[in-house]
C-alpha cells in the first residue's frame, strides 16, 4: 500500500521538528516533506502528489494563503491548513473562499488527527 503524503511548512525548525514527532508515533503510512518556507515547499513538491499540507501562515517572503493557492492550483482536491496564532476574519474569509481550514496554534496531535480525518472525507 502506498504511503500518504503530507507537507509540512513551517520557518521554524521546532515547530516542523513537533508535527514530524506527532507523525512518527502511530501514523507511519504517512510520508513528510518537510519545508522552511514557500519556495522550498514549491520546489520540494514539485512532481508530487499530496493528500494534506500544514502550512504557517506567517514566513519570510510568501504567506501561506498565497502558498496555498499555489497549490491548489496543481492539486484542487488535496486538504490545506493553516497554522496560526491569530485568525484574523479577514484572513478567514479569504481561506474560505479558496477553500482552506485553520489549526490555532499551538498545534496539537489532536488537532493534526482532526486534519488528517478531514483529509479522508
Amino acid at each position: 500500500m502506498d504511503k500518504k503524503k503530507a507537507l509540512i511548512v513551517d520557518d521554524s525548525s521546532l515547530a516542523r521538528m513537533m508535527v514530524r514527532k506527532f507523525f512518527s508515533d502511530g501514523f507511519e503510512d504517512w510520508d513528510l516533506i518537510e519545508a522552511k518556507d514557500a519556495m522550498d515547499a514549491l520546489e520540494k513538491i514539485e512532481g508530487q502528489f499530496l493528500h494534506l499540507a500544514l502550512i504557517d501562515f506567517n514566513m519570510p517572503g510568501m504567506n501561506g494563503i498565497d502558498l496555498a493557492e499555489k497549490i491548489l492550483e496543481k492539486q484542487p482536491g488535496i486538504a490545506i491548513h493553516l497554522v496560526t496564532a491569530n485568525i484574523q476574519e479577514r484572513m478567514q474569509l479569504r481561506a474560505q473562499a479558496i477553500g482552506i481550514g485553520f489549526i490555532k496554534k499551538p498545534i496539537s496531535r489532536e488537532k493534526i488527527i482532526a486534519a488528517m480525518q478531514e483529509q479522508t472525507k
